[in-house]
């Protein structure tokens, strides 16, 4: 999923693949309550890979836009790192309490919503950060003859 975010990221534009990797998220945490089989529980946890490789790609990407120019790049990207752990661990200790709560389904549903509740936000709030010369310039040839 890295490989694809890094190869499309340019010509789809950053919001639709980070917006692809809340979906797998939200989906990911409905798809968990609808068996306890193992080989179902691996494909779902795929979907786990689908929304972290676009994450894990992407952030620094979006971050270079947005702070592009201004020399805060390290900065930003630190605050994110913080910002995205401590999510992390509150998603964690909600978890936990949720499941000694109200179990296993209504935690993954709870968590899944959560994710989408993620992503609308950002599909509201979060322009487009790439720039329009990304999308017209294409691909660059450091060598012509080849």
């Amino acid at each position: 999923m890295a490989a694809l975010a890094g190869a499309r990221a340019d010509a789809w534009g950053r919001k639709p693949l980070f917006l692809a990797a809340f979906v797998a998220l939200a989906l990911r945490g409905v798809l968990y309550t609808l068996s306890d089989n193992t080989a179902w529980l691996i494909a779902v946890q795929l979907l786990d890979g689908v929304g972290a490789g676009l994450i894990g790609a992407l952030f620094p990407v979006i971050v270079a836009d947005l702070t592009r120019g201004s020399g805060h790049f390290a900065a930003a990207q630190g605050v994110v790192g913080t910002v995205h752990a401590v999510g992390g661990v509150i998603s964690m200790a909600l978890a936990g309490q949720l499941v000694v709560l109200a179990g296993y389904d209504a935690t993954f549903l709870t968590l899944a919503t959560i994710a989408a509740l993620g992503a609308v936000l950002f599909w509201l709030a979060m322009p487009e950060t790439r720039s329009a010369t990304a999308v017209t310039a294409g691909p660059v040839v450091t060598n012509p003859a080849e």
